[in-house]
């Protein structure tokens, strides 16, 4: 190997892909049959006809031949076919074909991954992977896996695409195309071969070329981390983070001074195809932008995204297409920003039982403002808008859907169950008055909205979005402010929790920057298809119950009266006072949501009741 100062590989891999195994089992069988039964020509003529279909590519096969015709016995391709069928026939022997055959399907460069890392250390060349996208017959997705695991081993390399109609025939067919693209990656230059590594002192340092989607405050806050800890990356991981091309809607907005020279695009398909561009990041957010996280995936180039919605939304889809092309598809940031949890869940080597969080840090300080001053609804959420912890429109934060869309991320992770959003039970906090937190820790609570999920008999999962009472010993009743908090109960490990930010610039950047250091170690994510299922309804468990009535000294008695020929009883009881009205608040025996609903349904019997609320209780 150290005879070699650059190596060009084109449309090859480290193995056969098994579209590719399958189409070659099937010509050695065309030809095998044709030996059985004497008639050899015709077996090689097939099996040619059938590779035909594979070393050349659709569209230019649809080009070509994709006419319409009534005959169908002979349509335009027929002639193609036969034609490179009979030569082939004549000019190849049966024997050396199918040796040929055998030894590409056989050809390994090791039997795991720790043996083709120790083949590929030996290589001190320059590597030049050049692949095509349409290649069928070793497809794209083998060249990008060749290209990173030359880089897991420190190996001086780059990944070429030559977009071709010719597909794995390109090389032969598309030349001019191919002495562009191999002139560009300075192939006809002089090269030094690079100094062997032998494992001491400095390790090589690789670089990550990161095309960014979306400069805003994330992506800004992304553009400082890489800045500030370039130095540690380097010290710690060996490699060097590089953005080189950043996508957004609209270039002429003021952005980060750290993007100051960056080339800007505002066609974010192009980072796809960028040769310049190892990753992307995308951290501008919405439905819109699946398109070209598809396009990343299938193209075998990785993804990591802060991306909820899209996220909430597809990750079941996106993930298998992330497990069936090979490629990384990360998202740390989309769950609970700083907290590690997404890796925690996809590197675990235990079975969660149940999961908890706070995962909105826009309703968690509005808790805390209406818990700690009082504050009405209103304006707590004007103060959390003030210092940035909640949006212009705040709905999606307070109705609880930011919160469902990060659960169903969670649930994926931790149980291996795809439910979207919308099959989920949520409330927010919109019906919350400060009397309720009052209440709540007058009886030894706190309330916070909580994203949960459990596993139950029968194979099912219970998981909903919901404000409901905590003990004030629990561990999630003391986050407080903007803070996240994720609460694991484990099969084997006992308790764990993870407790962090979960939200803002920097907070989310360490997120993205922490997917791709995994990214650079090769410690990405796997994305099994998930089971898809119903969430199961909640088990019974005690509930709070506030009535807001007029003063009326007979309410505790009447209500006490109802709940028990509802069959349950009152468990705990705290008042709170105003001018005009007075706040109970009762916590009910064990229930399950229809019992609790239809016993408040029954409240206008006892008159003068202005308002109710009901809200779980966790144990």
């Amino acid at each position: 190997p150290e005879r070699c100062a650059r190596l060009v590989t084109i449309s090859a891999g480290l193995r056969p892909d098994g579209w590719g195994t399958a189409t070659r089992h099937l010509q050695r069988e065309l030809v095998k049959d044709g030996l059985r039964t004497g008639d050899v020509a015709t077996g090689m003529a097939r099996a040619r006809q059938l590779g035909m279909l594979t070393y050349r590519g659709r569209d230019e096969l649809d080009t070509r031949f994709g006419v319409l015709t009534n005959d169908l016995a002979h349509p335009p391709v027929a002639a193609y076919l036969e034609h490179h069928g009979q030569r082939f026939a004549q000019r190849f022997p049966v024997r050396t074909f199918l040796l040929l055959s055998e030894a590409i399907d056989r050809c390994r460069f090791g039997i795991d991954r720790e043996a083709v890392r120790e083949a590929l250390a030996r290589v001190t060349a320059e590597v030049v992977v050049v692949g095509v996208p349409g290649d069928l017959l070793f497809p794209y997705a083998l060249q990008h896996e060749l290209y990173r695991e030359l880089q897991a081993v420190g190996a001086t390399c780059s990944l070429w695409k030559l977009d071709s109609e010719f597909g794995h025939d390109a090389f032969l067919a598309d030349q001019d195309k191919l002495a562009v693209l191999l002139r560009e990656a300075s192939v006809f230059g002089q090269a030094q071969p690079r100094a062997r590594f032998e494992g001491l002192g400095a390790r090589p340092v690789r670089e990550i070329r990161i095309g960014m989607i979306g400069c805003g405050v994330v992506g800004g806050g992304v553009l400082e981390l890489l800045a500030r800890q370039a130095t540690d990356m380097v010290d710690r991981y060996a490699v060097r983070f590089r953005v080189t091309r950043i996508a957004v809607r609209d270039p002429a907005k003021v952005r980060n001074p750290l993007a100051a020279g960056i080339p800007i695009t505002t066609n974010a398909v192009e980072l796809v195809a960028d040769p310049e561009v190892d990753v992307i990041v995308e951290v501008a957010g919405g439905m819109a932008l699946e398109p070209v996280v598809t396009a990343a995936l299938a193209a075998g180039k990785p993804v990591v995204t802060a991306n909820k919605a899209l996220l909430a939304r597809k990750l079941a889809e996106l993930g298998v297409l992330a497990q069936r092309t090979g490629t990384p598809l990360l998202c740390e940031a989309a769950a609970a920003a700083a907290l590690p949890i997404i890796r925690h869940l996809s590197h675990r080597a235990d079975e969660i039982d149940s999961l908890m969080a706070i995962v909105n840090g826009t309703c968690n300080y509005i808790l805390t403002r209406m818990e700690q001053d009082e504050l009405p609804l209103e304006r707590a959420i004007a103060e959390a808008q003030a210092k940035g912890f909640a949006e212009a429109d705040p709905s999606a934060d307070l109705l609880g859907h930011d919160a469902a869309a990060k659960l169903s991320i969670l649930a994926y992770r931790a149980f291996g169950v795809w439910i979207p959003p919308d099959a989920l039970s949520v409330r927010g906090i919109g019906e919350l008055w400060p009397a309720d937190c009052d209440l709540a820790e007058a009886m030894g609570f706190k309330i916070r909205l909580i994203a949960h999920a459990a596993r139950r008999a029968g194979g099912g999962l219970s998981a909903a979005v919901e404000p409901v009472l905590l003990p004030d010993w629990h561990l999630l009743a003391s986050v407080e402010e903007e803070y996240n908090a994720v609460y694991l109960k484990c099969a084997a490990s006992g308790d764990l929790s993870l407790f962090g930010k979960g939200a803002g610039a920097l907070p989310t950047a360490t997120a993205v920057l922490g997917d791709l250091i995994d990214l650079a170690q090769d410690n990405s994510v796997q994305w099994p298809e998930p089971r898809r299922l119903e969430p199961t309804p909640q088990p019974a468990r005690r509930h709070y119950l506030r009535v807001t009535a007029e003063p009326h000294p007979g309410l505790h008695r009447k209500l006490d009266s109802l709940v028990r020929r509802c069959g349950l009883s009152v468990q705990n009881h705290a008042t709170r006072g105003e001018p005009t009205v007075t706040h109970h608040g009762f916590v009910i025996s064990a229930s399950d949501d229809a019992q609790i609903a239809a016993l408040v349904g029954q409240l206008g019997e006892l008159g003068r009741v202005e308002q109710t609320l009901w809200l779980g209780v966790v144990e």
